[in-house]
């Protein structure tokens, strides 16, 4: 019913009194001048609302926006799957492009919300005030009947909103705790090896061949007793001196395999040893000089197939460790 007048926010007074019924108070004061403007052009358009890009769940399920609420739900589910397989299963991807895709995909999450928001606020009001136009004998009972709905669904809407921001906080708690693990195996891989230096070999001096070697002087010979030569064992006397041993050079084992870390304390390294020697997956331990002291690393492996040492990398993960498969 248009009765001619017009509302300060530009709508006719027949219309903004029922936009005001389903908007309530505070929500009339916050989005009753981007409604107006949307009915002034007959359409609704990309308008920001922090509001709901802040709120997402939170604000969609207070305005019982459901259809925009399960489609923001599912997109949340299908982006942090996508980001699992990123961090969890990508290991050529870079560290720096993980972190850029991550930011742009919260970012995105955000923004969505944020534009169209007031457009399906807008939508869902529309339907509102038509449903209760129909239903209604009369103007003022579709307002009455929009103020009652309004005010009913104020306390369950606060309800819902909570409920949803502690949804996505759990969620959010949930994804973070899974790709910790891989964060971390991943700013390890990224990060530049401490270099060694190779140790000095000193060599002796080496005599010039046009200089004679001085003659040693005349010194007149000493025999020995020959007590002291008959003390001294003939076994003792031909025994050659222990040689220094050689290092050792590990080769890395052919084969696919999981890095599980590197630890500084032995203490750290033995007991995840002890569980996954526990756990039934074969044990290598390498000792590794780096420019904090020694390390030792810790793997599982080798293993001819990828299949194995990602099943292996899925029992690590599983006792609270961390798991990174490396090609042989």
């Amino acid at each position: 019913m248009d009765t001619g007048q017009h509302d300060p926010s530009g709508l006719p007074a027949s219309a903004a009194s029922l936009y005001r019924a389903a908007l309530g108070p505070a929500g009339a004061h916050a989005y009753l001048p981007v409604i107006a403007r949307f009915e002034e052009r007959g359409h609704s358009a990309l308008v920001w609302n922090t509001r709901a890009a802040l709120g997402q769940l939170a604000w969609l399920a207070y305005w019982r926006l459901w259809g925009a609420a399960f489609a923001q739900a599912g997109l949340a589910l299908a982006v942090a799957a996508a980001l699992g397989w990123l961090w969890m299963r990508a290991e050529g991807v870079p560290t720096g492009i993980r972190i850029g895709l991550t930011a742009t995909a919260l970012v995105l999450w955000c923004a969505l919300p944020g534009l169209w928001g007031m457009a399906w606020l807008h939508r869902g009001l529309r339907e509102r005030v038509a449903a209760a136009v129909e239903q209604a004998d009369s103007f003022q009972e579709a307002v009455e009947r929009l103020e009652r709905s309004e005010y009913g669904w104020r306390v369950a809407g606060l309800v819902a909103a909570a409920a949803a921001l502690v949804v996505v906080a759990l969620l959010a708690g949930v994804v973070g705790q899974q790709w910790r693990p891989a964060v971390a195996q991943a700013a390890q891989v990224q990060a530049p090896a401490p270099p060694q230096q190779a140790p000095q070999v000193v060599s002796p001096p080496v005599a010039s061949p046009t200089e004679a070697p001085p003659a040693p002087p005349d010194v007149p010979p000493v025999q020995a007793p020959v007590e002291s030569v008959a003390a001294v064992p003939a076994s003792a006397a031909a025994e050659p001196a222990p040689a220094a041993p050689e290092p050792v050079l590990r080769p890395r084992p052919r084969g696919f395999g999981v890095n599980v870390g590197m630890f500084a304390r032995e203490a750290n390294a033995q007991r995840a040893r002890t569980l996954l020697v526990e756990a039934g997956l074969p044990v290598l331990e390498d000792p590794i000089e780096s420019a904090r002291g020694p390390l030792t690393r810790v793997r599982v492996g080798p293993f001819e197939r990828r299949e194995e040492a990602e099943r292996a990398a899925a029992k690590v993960r599983a006792l609270g460790l961390e798991a990174r498969v490396y090609a042989p």
